[in-house]
């Protein structure tokens, strides 16, 4: 054998060489990329256009053609990342060969799917009974503020409503399956990445999934906060092995008032007004010369120098003059996601700018969020996961309140001044003091403010050891929260003039003649730390699976106020100096709270072939809101479901049913969640209270017991029994999931009726019990198409509760009562109306509420036939001539929702709405001339008169307090169906721009509350609010423009 000798190159040679090799290395790494075609399809061999096919761990990819066809140049040995909206994704590795098809997955018949459920996950075969989803792309691209105003309608049980739409503060309350309890909300309970949390600050672009958890079986395991239910939400995070991705998304709307009412001119108010007077016997207020002023263009203002009045004020519409017709609202969010072998990332950042209806004054929102979720794995067994959240929100209102009899019931009611000195728009600084007039506009421009700060911080940091042993993972969750805000809200001094007899201004009554500061200080800490074992095994066709851990919870609240009155200066924002003879804060206060939890939990499933499955659910908690004897409770549940369509038989006899499932539950929760006035942290000790008494000519301090202790009071306890069916046909193209349910609380906090001699305020005790019957269904079809596909989806529920005991003081009134036995809460109660007198002999021949009752008043029928108009003494016995007229809880809720793409395009809609629901509007707000100075409105004009007898008011009066009675004839048919969100889009696909390192970009526009339809006639109120109907911020209807980039 003959060996080689090693030779080296000369050094000039080698040189020569070096340059070779430079220049022919890229051909040598070309050479080893090629073209590679192919096609992607469907698991029915239908083309899939708009897959997105990428080489992994790089930015280099393209998309498929209408055809599924694409070309991508990629060397043998890399892998190729296939993925499609409504598929599987799916990695091919590049071969010899120059072509690659490809078969992809639906999602849509993957039962494989996870789904968040209490503490751990489950594919959806797996589950049985009220866990509930919702499609995550009902929540993309909507203008909304709040992620409750993206849940209405998209799930059967879930009802949400508004009352409010001013900025930063909407009026967003959510229930699960009825009301349970008296005096809350009965708000479910929240959970974000695993831990408690609040849903109003969360910006809607970091969300990745929502769970409802509906029935005892499946949030029972949350134990004494799951009463109302429970929502689950995961937040989005990175992917393993993939280079960054940028994620772009930005939205500016424009948003329009509605439900706000219709204000008359000038002359028709005059009109109206003198209408009134005739009724009266009195003289009018205007003159014909006056109401002809108000129709010419020419006149400006007359003056009186005799009563050194203005006879004539152009005219001024105080809606427009104050309100804006339309506002902006700015959304943008950025976020990087990526990966390496051994992590996952993700980073955004979010800013919503809100503009306020006001033109003057502060009225605005601002929210910034930020959020890093972090995954690392150490080695095959340890990971952690670290999930940091910062929120910062920012509200300017004005000084004074807004709702009730507040800047609204000013801006919309209270006329102007006939007399002003000052015209809302011109430079002058001065304005008028004449009687009572609207003080809204100088409220507004110089009045002061309302600024709120908040500041909400939260992590959840996980350390998770996976297959210690085969099926065995042990987690540890450690989560801080910290949430604190600082508001201040200045009252101004705003002078105000008359005019002396030579018409020079002079000072008259000020609108807040003693200024203040009011500022308040509340933070809130928590801690929450649990750990769970989670274990799985097989024994041939037994699957057992069991979860054990414990749970503990730590909260504190400090609240803290100062006021400091007649500030030094009006401009000067310190509670240091004052006018006052001691320069000490008026007003101090403070509010702390403590509190702690600590619970143990477990459950155990088992199902056997995939066919039978049981499970047990055992939770104990424990508070130190209870007295010592009752601190600790346990909550079950129990379940079990039959898979059907996983017998032989099944599948032989109904091969077009691909799943049936039937499932039945019983469980129970508590009631702890909502902050229950009659359930404070410390009622069931003996709490001390600072009072006053004169001795000596000065106040001297005392402390005196607050109210009697609660020291027997027990948990609310929810049972819930289920039971549901699921059924999927068609090659799961069509889905159908029913389920009824019965929901009891046996043990409702109620308040004590104890005589007032007692001196001191009850206690609360479980004293009432509720009853909550009801059902929900959703049906869905999802299809694909050459190019495309589309889906329809609906769903509906209904429940209805009803007081099934009740010891406290069940009292009888007109409006809306809450604790009538037999009764659903929200039940209203008042007068039954018929029609209006006509007549002088009608009125004299009829029972009558008051003397001053007369023609064109309604009509009040006498139930009891005792010859009076009158609710009795309040008693089940004897509540006069009360009877029952609605009820404000909604019935039948549903929502209705579908949407198509085709080559890029994109149309999606959701319809949400109420079968069935009463209100009762505020007579005291909504009759035109209730009080002599209030401004009448276009609808008022349809009164009672001889040539008019079926109008909707009564006959117009300067001061009524005949018609103001809650009667049949102010209940609204509040049902009603509202276009939520319309939204068209088009996706221009990589493919279409070849930019590189740009991926799809996407244009749309999304419409949010465009159209409603409702029973109702008083149109200047939105069906979705709740009690007595008054003044209230507008709602919005929003237009928005949205581009999303990825990159």
């Amino acid at each position: 054998m003959r060996l080689l000798k090693h030779h080296s190159l000369p050094p000039g040679n080698k040189f020569l060489f070096g340059l070779a090799v430079l220049f022919f290395l890229p051909f040598l790494v070309f050479a080893q990329s090629k073209t590679i075609t192919g096609t992607v399809k469907d698991e029915n061999g239908t083309p899939v256009s708009g897959a997105s096919v990428a080489i992994k761990k790089q930015n280099t990819g393209t998309t498929t053609n209408e055809a599924g066809n694409f070309t991508i140049t990629a060397a043998s040995g890399e892998v190729l990342v296939i993925s499609a909206v409504m598929f599987e994704p799916k990695e091919v590795t590049v071969g010899t060969g120059n072509s690659i098809n490809v078969q992809l997955r639906s999602k849509a018949t993957e039962l494989s799917d996870v789904v968040v459920v209490g503490y751990g996950t489950r594919t959806k075969r797996d589950i049985g009974g009220g866990v509930l989803t919702v499609d995550q792309q009902l929540l993309q691209n909507r203008p909304v503020t709040n992620t409750l105003d993206a849940l209405q309608g998209t799930t059967p049980g879930l009802v949400i409503t508004r009352t409010n739409g001013q900025p930063g503060r909407e009026g967003l309350t959510a229930t699960i399956r009825g009301i349970t309890s008296l005096g809350v909300n009965n708000a479910p309970l929240v959970i974000i990445d695993g831990v408690e949390g609040d849903l109003s600050s969360l910006n809607p672009n970091d969300i990745q999934t929502i769970s409802i958890l509906e029935d005892a079986a499946s949030a029972s395991i949350y134990g004494a906060k799951a009463g109302g239910g429970v929502i689950l939400v995961t937040t989005k995070g990175g992917r393993e092995n993939q280079k960054t991705r940028f994620d772009l998304t930005t939205m500016y709307s424009i948003r329009t008032p509605f439900a706000r009412p219709e204000l008359l001119s000038s002359r028709k108010q005059g009109e109206l007004i003198n209408a009134a007077r005739v009724f009266a016997n009195q003289n009018k207020d205007f003159t014909d010369q006056q109401l002809e002023w108000f129709d010419d263009p020419n006149v400006n203002d007359v003056w009186n120098a005799n009563s050194r009045t203005w006879e004539y004020y152009y005219n001024n519409d105080m809606v427009d003059i104050l309100m804006r017709k339309q506002s902006t609202q700015r959304n943008v969010n950025l976020s990087a996601s990526g990966g390496s072998d051994k992590s996952s990332y993700l980073f955004s950042i979010g800013y919503l700018g809100q503009q306020g209806v006001f033109k003057f004054g502060p009225d605005s929102y601002s929210r910034f969020n930020a959020r890093v979720n972090y995954n690392t794995r150490f080695s095959k067994i340890f990971s952690l996961d670290t999930r940091l959240s910062f929120v910062k929100e920012n509200i300017l209102a004005p000084s004074a309140s807004i709702t009730g009899e507040g800047l609204m019931y000013n801006v919309y009611s209270i006329r102007a001044a006939r007399n002003p000195i000052f015209t809302p728009g011109t430079n002058d600084s001065k304005y008028a003091f004449i009687g009572t007039i609207s003080t809204a506009y100088p409220v507004l421009k110089d009045g002061g403010y309302d600024e709120e700060d908040r500041y909400n911080m939260n992590g959840v940091i996980s350390l998770t050891a996976k297959k210690i042993v085969k099926g065995l993972d042990l987690k540890v969750v450690y989560s801080p929260g910290m949430i604190f805000s600082a508001r201040e809200v200045f009252a101004k001094t705003v002078p105000r003039f008359s005019i002396d007899e030579n018409m020079i201004p002079i000072p008259s009554t000020a609108i807040n003649p003693v200024n203040s500061l009011n500022k308040t200080r509340p933070y809130t800490l928590s801690q929450n730390f649990f750990a769970t074992a989670d274990y799985d095994f097989k024994l041939k066709d037994h699957h057992f699976h069991l979860l054990g851990g414990t749970e503990y919870k730590t909260y504190k609240y400090d609240w803290v106020q100062a006021m400091q009155r007649a500030l030094l200066l009006n401009n000067f924002e310190t509670l240091n100096y004052t006018t006052l003879a001691t320069a000490d804060v008026t007003n101090v206060a403070d509010n702390i709270q403590e509190n702690r939890w600590l619970s143990y939990f477990g459950r155990l499933s088992y199902d056997f072939a995939s066919k039978y499955y049981f499970e047990g659910v055992l939770r104990r908690d424990g508070s130190s809101r209870l007295s010592p004897g009752n601190k600790f409770q346990t909550f079950y549940a129990l379940n079990a479901f039959w898979r059907a369509s996983q017998e032989e038989w099944f599948k032989r006899t109904l091969p077009w049913v691909d799943e049936f499932k039937i499932a039945v539950s019983y469980g129970t929760a508590g009631g702890a969640q909502t902050a229950n006035p009659n359930s404070s942290n410390y009622d069931f000790q003996s709490v001390l209270t600072r009072g006053f008494y004169p001795f000596n000519d000065s106040r001297t301090a005392f402390l005196q017991q607050a109210a009697l202790a609660s020291e027997g009071k027990q948990w609310e306890i929810i049972e819930t029994t289920n039971f549901g069916f699921d059924i999927e046909v068609l090659k799961r193209r069509l889905r159908l999931h029913f389920d009824y349910f019965i929901k009891e609380n046996n043990n409702v906090f109620v308040t004590q009726n104890l005589p007032e001699l007692l001196g001191v305020a009850p206690n609360s005790a479980n004293l009432a019990a509720i009853q909550v019957k009801g059902w929900g269904v959703t049906l869905k079809w999802s299809d694909k198409f050459r190019n495309g596909g589309y889906y329809v989806s609906a769903n509906i529920s209904d429940d209805k509760n009803q007081v099934v005991r009740f010891d406290g003081a069940n009292t009888y009134f007109a409006g809306i009562n809450g604790t009538i036995l037999g009764m659903s809460t929200n039940s209203i109660f008042g007068y039954k109306a018929d029609g209006y007198f006509d007549t002088p002999e009608e009125v004299q021949g009829s029972p009558r509420r008051t003397t001053n009752t007369g023609v064109g008043d309604i009509k009040l029928l006498d139930i009891n036939k005792d010859g009076f108009i009158n609710q009795g003494i309040g008693t089940a016995a004897n509540h006069g001539d009360l009877v029952y007229l609605g009820n404000t809880n909604p019935r039948y809720v549903f929502g209705v929702n579908a949407g198509v793409n085709w080559k890029g395009f994109d149309f999606s809609f959701l319809f949400n709405g109420v079968g069935k629901r009463s209100i009762v509007i505020d007579p005291t707000a909504s009759i035109g001339l209730y009080d002599g100075w209030r401004m009448p409105w276009v609808i008022h004009q349809d009164y009672w008169r001889p040539d008019n007898l079926n109008a909707k008011f009564p006959a117009i009066r300067l001061s009524d307090r005949v018609n103001d009675q809650v009667s049949s004839h102010w209940i609204q048919d509040a049902s009603y169906i509202r276009l939520k969100n319309l939204q068209v889009g088009y996706t221009f696909r990589n493919s279409m721009h070849n930019v590189k390192g740009l991926g799809d970009i996407k244009l749309y526009f999304s419409g949010q509350d465009l159209w409603e339809l409702t029973g109702m006639w008083f149109k200047y109120y939105d069906p979705e609010n709740t009690g007595r109907v008054s003044f209230g911020y507008p709602l919005w209807r929003s237009y928005a423009m949205g581009l999303n980039i990825s990159f």
